[in-house]
C-alpha cells in the first residue's frame, strides 16, 4: 500500500451532499448574467431547470458510492469531465459510461485539477477498486496547473486561475520554473507517464484525449450551440464531441491522440 491510503480524498465537501452551484458556476454570476441576458432561452431554461450536482459519499459528481472491491470505469480530467455548468446527462463522460462504460461510474474528476492531482486520485482509488478502463481527458486549458499536496494529503493547485492566491515565493518560483515551457512539459509528460503505468499495473485499458480547441466563453444567445451555465465552459454540443473522440479512440489500438 502506497502513502496515498492513508489520506481521506479531499475533494468539494468529501461526502455525499446534493449542490445547486460549483465553483465557477456560482448564483451571484447566474443572476448577473441573466439580468443582463434577461432574453437569452438558454439562460431561462437554466432558471427554470436547475443544475444538480449530485456528490457520492467521496464528494464526485457521481450517482455511485465508491467502497473498497467496487468495479467500474474510471473517468480522469477537471471541470470538463465533473461537469461544472452542465445537467449531468449532457456530460461527456457520464454519456460514454452510458455507452461502452463498465460497472460503476467512477468519475474522478474535479474542477482545476491538474495531472498532479488526477495522478492522485488515480493511485488513491486504484488501491481500493478493481478499475476496469481509464479514460482521461487533457484539454490544452488544463495545461499549466500545478498540484501541491501536504502532510495532510490534501492537494493545494497553482495555476492561471489562481494567480491573486499566490504567495510572493510561490509568484517566483511560478514565473522562474513552473511556466517555463522546458519544465512544463517535463512536468506533464512525468505525471502522463505515471497516470499510464498505474493503469499498466493494475492492467486496465488507458485512453487519453489531451488536444482540445474548443471556445470556453460562451455566446447565451448561440442560435446552434447550447451554453454551459456559467457562460465559461464547453458547449452542450462540444461536450458531445469529446463523448465521440472517445468513442473513435476506444475502437482504436492506439491510446492517445
Amino acid at each position: 500500500m502506497s502513502i496515498f491510503s492513508e489520506f481521506i480524498m479531499p475533494i468539494f465537501l468529501g461526502k455525499s451532499e446534493t449542490i445547486y452551484w460549483a465553483q465557477s458556476d456560482y448564483e451571484e454570476k447566474f443572476n448577473k448574467n441573466l439580468k443582463i441576458h434577461f432574453d437569452s432561452i438558454h439562460l431561462q431554461n437554466y432558471k427554470n431547470n436547475p443544475i444538480r450536482y449530485d456528490l457520492n459519499n467521496y464528494g464526485f459528481r457521481t450517482p455511485d458510492d465508491f467502497y473498497d472491491g467496487d468495479e467500474g470505469t474510471v473517468y480522469l480530467g477537471c471541470s470538463h469531465t465533473f461537469g461544472i455548468g452542465h445537467y449531468l446527462e449532457n456530460v461527456w463522460s457520464y454519456k460514454l459510461h452510458q455507452k461502452i462504460g463498465e460497472g460503476k461510474f467512477f468519475n474522478l474528476s474535479f474542477g482545476s485539477a491538474g495531472l498532479t492531482s488526477q495522478y492522485y486520485f488515480l493511485k488513491y482509488f486504484s488501491e481500493k477498486l478493481k478499475i476496469k478502463k481509464v479514460y482521461h481527458f487533457y484539454p490544452i486549458e488544463s495545461k499549466y496547473r500545478y498540484g501541491f499536496i501536504n502532510e495532510e494529503g490534501k492537494i493545494r493547485t497553482l495555476g492561471y486561475f489562481a494567480e491573486d492566491d499566490k504567495t510572493n515565493f510561490e509568484e517566483k518560483m511560478w514565473k522562474k520554473y513552473l511556466i517555463h515551457k522546458t519544465y512544463n512539459e517535463l512536468h506533464n509528460s512525468t505525471y502522463k507517464d505515471a497516470i499510464e503505468n498505474v493503469c499498466k499495473k493494475i492492467g486496465c485499458d488507458y485512453h487519453i484525449l489531451d488536444e482540445t480547441t474548443f471556445v470556453q466563453k460562451s455566446n447565451p444567445y448561440h442560435n446552434n450551440l447550447t451554453p454551459a451555465r456559467d457562460l465559461m465552459h464547453y458547449y452542450v454540443e462540444h461536450q458531445h464531441k469529446v463523448y465521440e473522440n472517445f468513442l473513435q479512440l476506444s475502437n482504436k489500438k492506439t491510446t492517445v491522440i
